[in-house]
């Protein structure tokens, strides 16, 4: 964990930070007299034209004046986290995912002393949500949160609601001060902020009556609330058919389940969509309850701006739309005949494949989809985002004829992409299927890309000579 904020990773040649003489290895402490404890702090006071910066530079105490435009960056990149301290979640949520990761330092296949601790940091933390988009449930917010909100207007905020009624969201959630979550909303709107929502709903805890009754408050809340999103609960082997005290066993929703959920939120969709001038449905389904039923995915007109894209939200629909503006860009033929492995989750394959019949159509290469069965938590658990390297590359392995090009979804990786969730690096994962060409790609652009430079096409538009290496 990262103990301050400020220490300086690179400054950008020729930017006002470079003009003013500030160097890698300084640590800002104050921007206009104001302490620089995260990020929040430094994107806040950093608008300014003219700053007066405050740092250390080899334990000695500098200050100095800053002139830029209103628009133009400062030109320093720090190499500390973006916040100090994570603030962690004291809530005891019934679906938390802590429960579903294998016990901390339990050795597991692979991992002689269990996963990395971070995995089981529990985040409720309102500057990430402001930042990044993660969603928190506000029960652990004090006064000075409160008024720093309200001084930065950290706005939008994600919150987790899951339910609404008070005694539901005590049970559910397990926290200080759960039962006022419609109090707090409030006041975000009180201050000037407004907030995206969420309710992962659990076949018999939030659903039903209480999922009504969930939306309803939540659309009173208009425009504090900007969104509501339903997303399954998601499950590993390490924490499905749990059984809680007084509460129904935790589980999967059946596809029966999923149409009752989906037909109950389009009664909501179809009202909005008929009144709201934009025709933003306002209450929308993740994508996995499509996949669960097996429905079409909604237009890209039903997401609007994918306000919760990163939610799972409108992901799908927009790869595909992605897809069918790019494909274009598609190589028409390989050079030499090669091969192409597509790396997938199970729950995304049917769509994988409707992508993939495009690349099937260049002229000499072959194209593979593997879908990776999630061993390692399980195989109720289908997204791309929690394969670890191990079941991924044993498949491969498994897969028998190497593919020249082996296309994987980036977001396997850490943020950084140097790890997956188990802790193999991308290196070794890379030494083992040697000589084969990994990739991994964030996009549609990105995997036509990758196709591309095994046709030879670099991004000008020219070609380049590939050597071909042998298969014998």
């Amino acid at each position: 964990m990262p103990k301050m904020y400020g220490w300086v990773r690179e400054v950008v040649p020729e930017s006002p930070a470079d003009h003013a003489g500030l160097q890698p290895g300084d640590l800002v402490r104050s921007i206009n007299g104001n302490v620089i404890r995260d990020l929040v702090d430094y994107r806040f006071h950093v608008a300014d034209e003219e700053l007066v910066i405050g740092y250390d530079r080899q334990q000695e105490q500098h200050e100095v004046l800053v002139k830029k435009g209103i628009d133009e960056n400062l030109g320093v990149l720090f190499g500390e986290e973006p916040t100090p301290f994570i603030r962690q979640c004291a809530n005891k949520c019934v679906f938390c995912f802590i429960k579903g990761l294998p016990e901390r330092f339990a050795p597991q296949p692979g991992m002689s002393h269990g996963m990395r601790s971070s995995l089981y940091i529990k985040d409720d933390d309102y500057r990430y949500s402001f930042l990044f988009g993660n969603f928190v449930t506000l029960t652990n917010l004090k006064e000075l949160d409160w008024q720093r909100l309200d001084e930065q207007k950290l706005s939008p905020l994600y919150v987790s609601v899951h339910v609404t009624d008070p005694d539901a969201r005590r049970r559910m959630v397990d926290g200080p001060r759960a039962g006022e979550i419609l109090e707090h909303i409030q006041r975000l709107g009180e201050i000037g902020i407004t907030c995206h929502t969420q309710m992962v709903l659990c076949p018999g805890f939030n659903d039903g009556e209480l999922l009504d009754r969930s939306i309803r408050d939540l659309i009173a809340l208009r425009p504090i609330v900007e969104s509501i999103s339903a997303v399954p609960v998601g499950l590993t082997k390490y924490n499905n058919m749990l059984k809680m005290d007084n509460m129904p066993t935790l589980r999967r929703y059946t596809r029966e389940e999923a149409e009752t959920i989906i037909a109950q939120v389009e009664k909501y969709q179809r009202e909005f969509e008929a009144s709201e001038p934009d025709g933003n449905p306002f209450v929308y389904l993740s994508d996995e309850w499509y996949y669960i039923t097996e429905r079409e995915f909604p237009s890209a007109r039903h997401y609007g701006l994918y306000s919760q894209i990163e939610n799972g939200v409108g992901m799908t629909r927009f790869l595909i739309d992605q897809w069918a503006r790019s494909k274009r860009r598609l190589p028409a033929r390989m050079p030499e005949p090669r091969r192409a492995t597509i790396v997938t989750s199970t729950m995304a394959s049917p769509v994988i494949e409707g992508l993939a019949s495009d690349i099937k159509k260049i002229e000499n290469l072959d194209t593979q989809v593997l879908p990776v069965v999630n061993k390692f938590f399980g195989d109720g658990i289908t997204v791309a985002g929690l394969l670890c390297g191990q079941d991924v590359l044993e498949a491969l392995l498994e897969n028998g004829t190497p593919a020249d090009l082996i296309l994987l979804p980036r977001v396997m990786l850490d943020n950084d992409g140097v790890r997956f969730l188990d802790d193999m690096t991308v290196e070794e994962f890379k030494e083992k299927l040697q000589p084969a060409r990994v990739e991994f790609v964030r996009n549609a652009p990105e995997t036509i890309d990758a196709l591309r430079s095994l046709a030879g096409i670099v991004k000008g538009g020219e070609r380049q000579l590939v050597r071909v290496q042998s298969r014998l």
